[in-house]
């Protein structure tokens, strides 16, 4: 139900390619009274000479006050109280910060406002059942083969090479240097259960690229331009004070990458909204086939957050949490599910 005290005439409009756009007014009094508020707050940061910070009289401060400014300030801080209030009573939950103008802003006037927000879009699935059987139907045994093993040891060996050059050779004291190996025996057939393993991940991510990305050509969904833009910012700010960290200008780091920043912002940006797709591609498949978190392991990963990271923010973490198992969960069975 619409909160009159703190907003009034409020028209939300349907969804349109993941964005919905919300209008409506603040009343004039709950406006005067955020003004007085930033008034006040203004007189107690105020250094007029002649008078201890925070004791000039009202008059003598607003003189040098911009009072549109003030009045601007008092808008945002109005419509910040109701902004919370506003998303509650009419069950709209943001994916993107929100974008806001003022439609009209005059003293002793109601605000009229706009908001525009970014919500979760809606996905037209494929039949993903028919599309994850074929892909797993190009699933190919795992094979180690003796030259695999070689070409393994010959880097170690490499890496152990003597100042005359020479490769030293592959003998039982050799390998016990390495790790917990009982002989050469024992460390080839450990050496090679590694590479097929390591054989075997390549190969999942192989085709959970493919699964990843036939799920993403042959679905119909539209990423929200804010939530993109907010990510694109994000990438962006991430980037520079990465070459910051680095002492590196943005125009050595593009040169080193043979892309101006353009090509590179344009590139990152397909791939965000591949990413995007593919999570809430994942996300509707989870819905549809009731797939959810396991408490147990959200309770596990909360306990490692609050012992190795304690200023990790509860709420935050267990939604990242939940959101990753459950695209564990759904992508195990997508994989593991015959039809």
């Amino acid at each position: 139900m619409e909160d009159a005290k703190l907003y009034a005439n409020l028209k939300v409009g349907k969804p349109r390619d993941g964005v919905v756009e919300i209008n409506g007014e603040i009343p004039a009094r709950i406006i005067e009274l955020h003004r007085k508020e930033v008034i006040e707050e203004v007189k107690q940061e105020a250094e007029i000479p002649g008078f201890r910070k925070g004791n000039a009289p009202e008059e003598m401060v607003l003189k040098q006050v911009n009072m549109n400014h003030v009045l601007e300030d008092a808008a945002e801080e109005a419509l910040s109280v109701a902004y919370p209030a506003i998303l509650d009573d009419n069950h709209i939950i943001p994916i993107s910060s929100p974008r806001v103008t003022f439609v009209k802003l005059a003293l002793d006037n109601p605000l009229e406002f706009k908001i525009s927000i970014a919500v979760e879009p809606e996905v037209n699935l494929p039949n993903y059942k028919k599309i994850a059987k074929t892909i797993k139907g190009k699933k190919a045994p795992v094979e180690v083969t003796d030259v695999d093993v070689n070409e393994v040891i010959q880097q170690i060996l490499t890496m152990r090479q003597g100042e005359d050059g020479k490769l030293p050779e592959l003998t039982d004291e050799l390998v016990k240097t390495l790790g917990k190996f009982e002989n050469v025996a024992d460390f080839k057939e450990k050496l090679k259960g590694n590479i097929k393993a390591e054989k075997e991940m390549e190969g999942a991510r192989i085709l959970y690229e493919e699964l990843a990305k036939q799920l993403v050509d042959e679905s119909k969904l539209v990423v929200p331009s804010l939530l993109l833009e907010d990510e694109m910012y994000m990438a962006h700010d991430r980037l520079h004070k990465e070459l910051e960290k680095r002492k590196m200008s943005a125009e050595e780091y593009f040169k080193i990458i043979k892309k101006t920043e353009e090509e590179y912002m344009k590139e990152k940006k397909e791939a965000v909204e591949r990413q995007l797709k593919t999570k809430f591609i994942l996300k509707a498949i989870a819905k549809k086939e009731d797939i959810v978190a396991n408490e147990t392991e959200v309770e596990k990963e909360m306990e490692h957050a609050s012992t190795h990271y304690p200023d990790t923010n509860p709420e935050a973490f267990k939604a990242y949490v939940e959101e990753m198992l459950v695209n564990e969960q759904t992508l195990k069975f997508l994989e593991e599910a015959s039809w």
